[in-house]
């Protein structure tokens, strides 16, 4: 708890800032390609966490229109409001925000916070799953609340070598940019797909489709 109190602390602070230090620009390499990969279609369901400040909201909605279902999930309640502030400009009503832990969102969180059993059609995690804790858990749940053959996309640092930048970016996002993120969602989905090209190669996009017998391993490691 202490620990998830001084996270959404520092991301409250952190999201003053947010859109200057880490802009749309960026990352709209990254970001276009993982939108492309979702393959969303108007009408769908998205669970997009951690949504920061919604710095996604205007690529989902090329392809949704303002139809379907955009759930935003964040840890930092100054996060969401920079998030509303976007929502409220552009006049979107299809977006819901929740504040709550990534490592509470499963099935049970669906059916308590939409009031019905959604699944959705895609997941996207950017630059979250590389500072949440027990990640692994994480992902499973997230998957198990995809429909069978829904998209699951990651965005995220992968740096491996020390330098410079790692420690950069473990500084100013305070998590890790080493974990094997998309090493484990390749053993979790149907047709893996990476493409680790972008920032020279310190940020991937690795994606796949959710299994027709997806389990949650309940021994995953954390």
């Amino acid at each position: 708890m202490e620990s998830l109190e001084k996270a959404e602390d520092y991301y409250d602070k952190f999201s003053r800032f947010y859109d200057i230090l880490s802009p749309d620009w960026y990352y709209r390499k990254p970001r276009e390609f993982a939108v492309r990969v979702m393959e969303l279609e108007a009408g769908q369901n998205i669970l997009n966490l951690p949504v920061g400040t919604g710095q996604n909201f205007e690529y989902f909605q090329q392809h949704l229109k303002g139809s379907g279902k955009i759930v935003g999930v964040d840890l930092s309640g100054g996060m969401l409001q920079k998030a509303r502030k976007k929502i409220n400009a552009n006049k979107w009503n299809n977006i819901s925000l929740f504040k709550d832990d990534a490592t509470v969102i499963d099935q049970g969180w669906v059916q308590d916070h939409l009031g019905e059993e959604v699944k959705f059609d895609a997941i996207f995690c950017d630059l979250g799953l590389s500072g949440f804790p027990e990640w692994r858990n994480v992902i499973d749940n997230l998957l198990s609340l995809l429909r069978p053959g829904g998209r699951f996309v990651i965005m995220d640092w992968y740096i491996t070598k020390p330098g410079l930048r790692a420690e950069f970016i473990k500084w100013i996002g305070g998590g890790e940019v080493d974990r094997p993120l998309y090493q484990y969602l390749a053993e979790r989905v149907d047709g893996f797909q990476l493409n680790d090209s972008f920032m020279g190669g310190d940020v991937f996009v690795a994606w796949g489709s959710k299994l027709k017998d997806f389990r949650i391993e309940s021994s995953a490691k954390l």
